[in-house]
């Protein structure tokens, strides 16, 4: 069979491929030389890249049809010919290149992206050399590999579908953490943060967003990076660390907001700043809810300023402070089983105080009338028993271990002995032959139990105090998206050594945290309306192992051409979990004739982030 002759071509760089053209040349006399004219587009080359296979255009073909007996690839500015096989259309290089990768979780996690405010911002924030493509493709891999060493990476990409299918070495991998700018993240929030908004706008859901706030301490191995410094480390590790912050959506578990700090920045300092970067990105109709350690009359002072709405669980243990004086004023009436409500099974009591800020502080100068403002703040104060008893129950049991040790002339540890300068005093005697004993002050041990059992929730937007409790009790999902950073995705400590890096790197796991929160909040919808409808019910297991099970689901790909193969196990449930009809099939052979299906359908394998889902 004779190799085609082809007409003199070119290829041209376009914003999303690079295209094939003919072209004719013509004598230009002013300048005395040739030049190409009547340009035609006649092909495109499908890799993505200026070399590769060419897909013809259907006319050009029409024009040449000898050219549907052969595969024309470009290389090294020059075209090459391989014929296909009559009875199989495929060359022998074909066969011998067919190669299969893991593709069915990296496909679910597309559909996860492109189904929420994630996907958009991403492409939009990083349109530069398709970064986009690149940074999705490390998160998959610190999802699935629950590591962080990058250095695992090549050996992952070599073996999965996934978003960028070039090769990425950690040389590459570190340029591209330092390429993301703190401007890129920037507009990734507001771009995701625009998103959820919208996406609420849809739903008709006029509720403000009630975003958890907590922090977190990231380890390293560097102590020469200028943010990492040796602090309170939360985890107990004597490493350096950085503070790490988030803000959480409490509806959707969709971590919408991070900053990184020294590791010696207090907690309450943290919020602080936290409140001006909300403020400058102009998110608003927010309630920001916060445990113990962020409720300063500083940051409630801040929230009020900058019309953000706040829930604070105030500290209930600063003697002297308003929390405990207003606990005393209603100390009685929280035994009064009418105030004790059903839900929460907590007594409760709301009060209103006019709260009394600076409006714009300034240094140097004494707060004025013409310079103050009032606010009004719900103090929702609540009782639980049970704690209470549970406390002083567990402080007895401590009370009795020391006097045990006492009398038996044991040493005491350090929480012992803490406890025994504490609430212990001598004994007075006379007797100087007597042995020194000491006796329990009892109007210590009384002080010490006075507020448990007790919590305070502040809040200038809530006023009903059940509402109030429940939005608190939501704060777990920014915990659990610690709990998934951290142990899950095994990014407890950062593999950095610049502070390029280290930016880019934190944001590259929190993107990863974000897409595996919401992989856990679509099991447990998925979970919920299966027990509502009384239809088979998915047995819980992880976000991990659903992932690892979608991972049985192998694409076999050759040259441009892809399929995939037949579901394994429960990988057919969990792969239509991905694309959130959040419905279960009750028969495992519908699933069978479904990815038959599907194996019969073959599409494009250029990489095209977000394609549409096959049917």
């Amino acid at each position: 069979m004779s190799t085609p002759k082809l007409p003199p071509l070119i290829i041209k760089k376009s914003p999303s491929a690079f295209y094939v053209y003919t072209y004719k040349n013509k004598w230009n006399s002013e300048k005395a030389r040739s030049e190409r004219v009547e340009f035609k587009k006649v092909g495109t080359v499908v890799s993505g890249q200026k070399e590769g296979r060419i897909r013809w255009d259907e006319k050009f073909l029409e024009e040449r049809p000898e050219l549907r007996n052969f595969i024309c690839e470009r290389k090294a500015k020059g075209y090459v010919f391989e014929p296909l096989e009559k009875e199989t259309g495929l060359s022998l290089k074909q066969v011998l290149s067919i190669k299969q990768l893991h593709a069915g979780a990296t496909w679910a996690l597309d559909q996860i992206v492109s189904s929420t405010p994630i996907g958009p911002a991403l492409k939009k924030a990083f349109p530069q050399k398709r970064d986009y493509l690149k940074i999705l493709s490390i998160v998959y891999f610190i999802i699935l590999n629950e590591n962080n060493n990058i250095s695992r990476y090549p050996n992952f990409a070599e073996t999965t579908r996934l978003p960028w299918p070039g090769a990425l070495h950690a040389s590459t991998i570190g340029r591209i953490f330092r390429r993301i700018k703190n401007q890129q993240i920037e507009n990734y929030f507001t771009e995701v943060q625009k998103g959820l908004l919208e996406q609420k706008i849809k739903a008709n859901d006029t509720d403000k967003l009630t975003l958890a706030l907590d922090s977190t301490s990231i380890s390293s191995y560097s102590e020469k990076l200028p943010n990492v410094v040796r602090g309170r480390n939360k985890d107990e590790d004597n490493l350096p660390q950085i503070n790490l912050l988030m803000l959480v959506d409490s509806k959707t578990g969709l971590p919408l907001f991070y900053r990184h700090y020294d590791g010696n920045v207090p907690d309450a300092q943290t919020v602080r700043r936290v409140i001006a970067d909300n403020s400058r990105l102009k998110l608003t109709d927010v309630v920001l809810v916060s445990d113990k350690g962020y409720s300063s009359n500083k940051n409630i002072n801040d929230c009020l300023r900058n019309d953000v709405g706040l829930l604070f669980n105030m500290k209930c243990g600063v003697k002297g402070s308003l929390t405990q004086e207003v606990i005393d004023e209603e100390m009685s009436n929280l035994r009064d089983l009418n105030k004790r409500d059903w839900y929460t099974e907590a007594f409760q009591i709301t009060k209103k105080i006019e709260w009394s800020y600076e409006r714009q502080p300034a240094p140097r100068k004494r707060p004025s009338k013409n310079t103050r403002d009032v606010a009004t703040l719900y103090w929702h104060i609540y009782f639980d028993k049970q704690i209470a008893e549970k406390v002083t129950q567990g402080l007895f049991e401590r009370i009795g271990k020391i006097q045990e040790k006492l009398h038996k002339k044991e040493s005491l540890d350090e929480n012992e002995q803490s406890l025994f300068e504490e609430i212990f005093e001598k004994a007075e005697s006379t007797d100087e032959d007597t042995p020194v004993s000491y006796i329990i002050n009892n109007k210590k041990v009384d002080e010490k139990l006075r507020y448990k059992g007790y919590r305070v929730l502040v809040s200038n937007e809530i006023s009903d105090a059940r509402k109030a409790w429940c939005a608190y009790q939501e704060r777990w999902k920014v915990e659990d998206t610690f709990k998934t950073l951290k142990s899950r995705l095994g990014c407890s400590r950062n593999r950095v050594s610049d502070n390029e890096s280290l930016n880019g790197k934190i944001f590259v796991q929190f993107l990863a945290a974000s897409i595996a929160m919401v992989v856990r909040a679509r099991l447990k919808k998925y979970s919920e309306e299966c027990r509502k409808s009384d239809g088979p019910a998915l047995t819980y297991e992880s976000d991990g192992t659903v992932l690892g099970t979608l991972n049985n689901i192998m694409q076999t790909k050759f040259q441009q051409v892809i399929t995939l193969e037949k579901l394994l196990g429960n990988a057919g449930s969990y792969l239509k979990l991905s694309k959130f009809t959040y419905q279960i099939l009750s028969r495992q052979e519908k699933w069978i004739t479904r990815m038959r299906l599907m194996n019969t359908m073959t599409m494009n394998c250029s990489p095209n982030y977000g394609r549409k889902a096959l049917p």
